[in-house]
């Protein structure tokens, strides 16, 4: 079936590993919504527009006065379960640095939050700030898995020291995953520097943070790298011949530990920045410095962490 938004397919593929039924639900959601706008022609999205939509368009304010329609023409737990399906859409599209630039997540997610709508079995209360803490379990998954033979044909050693190397610099940085994958050999300088300078969101310029147990990673992983790939983490399938990591490959080495590890299945790549600035704002650092560390145009963004 014809998606109703661009970068839809992925996004409900991800929500419906463990449900078909949410799957489903959810791109009724999404279907909803895009009709919602075209009819009311609101954000420009005039009945012309062919499927799919750019998200690019959307604002808060429009949001939540599809939330305020849905309560009043569909029943609450529909209501419910229409708006997760596009927090999560919008959470994904985050996750990809796609989030439209009239979406502000924090203050939707809060606007919504005051009026907390009763869900029904299709959705549970979830408290994302305690999923976060077992963000660390994550890399204690791939620390602990024992490492394939040397001389192993389908480069599962080369992958497992990638994949140590990744999450460890996802937690390291609080890196966007885009950032990540766009690092190359020369910015860590083979896994030896503290610190790189990279183009973030919008093309702003900002220095990420690289700890020894990072950089004791990366060495590790490159020690044994024999490709001329300048990039720094690559792929390694039989097929892959040594090319970058896709943004979607490295969310898929999270989302593997997560599956594993039974945790909960929103978690992905992006809740490590999450975890990581909720973790250095108790610690005391001003909210000002974990906004430059996250690379947040808006202090808003940062502030509703």
């Amino acid at each position: 079936k014809r998606q109703s938004w661009i970068g839809a397919t992925s996004f409900l593929l991800e929500a419906g590993n463990n449900s078909i039924q949410t799957e489903t639900t959810y791109r009724s959601g999404l279907r909803l919504f895009a009709d919602w706008l075209q009819h009311f022609e609101r954000d420009g999205y005039a009945t012309e527009l062919d499927w799919p939509l750019d998200p690019a368009s959307l604002t808060t304010a429009t949001v939540l006065n599809f939330r305020n329609w849905l309560l009043a023409n569909r029943s609450r737990s529909t209501a419910t379960t229409y708006i997760a399906a596009i927090l999560g859409y919008l959470n994904y599209l985050d996750g990809q640095d796609l989030l439209p630039e009239g979406i502000q997540l924090g203050k939707l997610q809060r606007q919504l939050a005051r009026r907390q709508i009763d869900r029904n079995q299709a959705e549970t209360v979830m408290d994302l700030d305690t999923a976060r803490q077992s963000i660390p379990r994550i890399i204690n998954y791939y620390d602990r898995l024992p490492l394939p033979p040397e001389n192993d044909r389908y480069n599962r050693r080369l992958s497992l020291l990638r994949n140590r190397a990744l999450v460890h610099t996802l937690y390291s940085t609080a890196a966007r995953i885009s950032e990540v994958v766009a690092l190359n050999r020369s910015n860590v300088d083979n896994g030896r520097a503290s610190h790189a300078s990279i183009m973030g969101k919008g093309n702003k310029p900002r220095t990420i943070h690289i700890r020894s147990y990072a950089r004791k990673a990366i060495q590790a992983y490159l020690l044994e790298r024999s490709d001329s790939n300048p990039a720094l983490f690559v792929a390694h399938s039989r097929n892959a011949r040594h090319a970058r990591l896709s943004t979607t490959s490295a969310h898929n080495v999270v989302k593997k530990a997560v599956k594993a590890l039974n945790m909960h299945e929103t978690i992905s790549a992006h809740d490590f920045r999450h975890f990581r600035a909720t973790q250095l704002l108790r610690e005391g650092m001003p909210l000002e410095v974990v906004q430059e560390f996250l690379g947040h145009a808006d202090i808003s963004t940062t502030r509703s962490i």
